[in-house]
């Protein structure tokens, strides 16, 4: 009988809660991931910061699941400089919309920005012609979740690149992201910012300190709180 390491089992405990914790999770109990990497669905790795883990244009098979760390969807510019299109973080989902296109293939390649923990979720076996399975079917599900989740983050986007006004954008993005008391997490790093926003990291700075300036906001690190919600919510119309 082999050893298991405590390591292994305090790793295997928090890839279950993670995953259950994901949309793609839901309805799913303990010991359903397991089941799910025998039987094929999924498999689980690990990646540096750094390494990327999905090159563009290349034939795609499979979609991430982050279960702990953080992906940049990267897309490389003429001039040689990258721009960060995306931004996953744990219990997020990468590729998902495009994985189920009838010729798959990366848009975009995929790097860990920090150790990251992943799922892939082989898109073949999820559509197979057998006999479906019960995990199988509560799989699928959740990747309709997760899709109708995605659609809803792009409409988002495509409201918020409407906005002309460097302004009217960084408005619109930190009433989208604000929590009840005004806070607005800093989960993105200032040139991931910019990239989400579409400018240049140097402009967002100098506009985010007039909205300082007015009274509209206030920053703290990464963090924001909305000091005028009602102005800035104008703003962002």
């Amino acid at each position: 009988m082999g050893i298991t390491a405590v390591g292994d089992l305090t790793q295997a405990s928090a890839d279950e809660e993670a995953f259950l914790a994901s949309v793609l999770g839901h309805g799913l109990t303990a010991g359903n991931l397991g089941l799910l990497i025998r039987q094929g669905y999924v498999r689980l790795f690990s990646a540096d910061a750094g390494d990327r883990v999905a090159l563009r244009a290349a034939a795609q098979a499979s979609f991430f699941v982050v279960l702990s760390g953080r992906l940049q969807v990267v897309r490389t510019r003429t001039d040689g400089s990258r721009h960060i299109i995306d931004v996953v973080d744990a219990g997020g989902a990468c590729g998902a919309v495009t994985a189920f296109a009838p010729s798959p293939r990366w848009p975009a390649d995929v790097h860990a920005a920090a150790p990251v923990r992943l799922v892939e979720v082989g898109t073949r076996p999820l559509l197979s012609t057998d006999a479906p399975e019960p995990l199988r079917q509560v799989l699928l599900q959740n990747c309709v979740r997760l899709l109708a989740e995605r659609a809803r983050n792009l409409n988002a986007r495509g409201e918020l690149l409407g906005r002309r006004s460097l302004r009217a954008r960084l408005a619109f993005y930190l009433i989208r992201h604000a929590d009840e008391s005004g806070v607005v997490a800093g989960t993105l790093t200032r040139q991931e910012l910019a990239d989400h926003l579409q400018v240049s990291r140097a402009s967002m700075t100098r506009e985010l300190g007039r909205m300082v300036d007015a009274g509209l906001i206030s920053i703290d690190g990464r963090a924001f709180r909305l000091r005028d919600r009602a102005a800035v919510s104008a703003l962002a119309r």
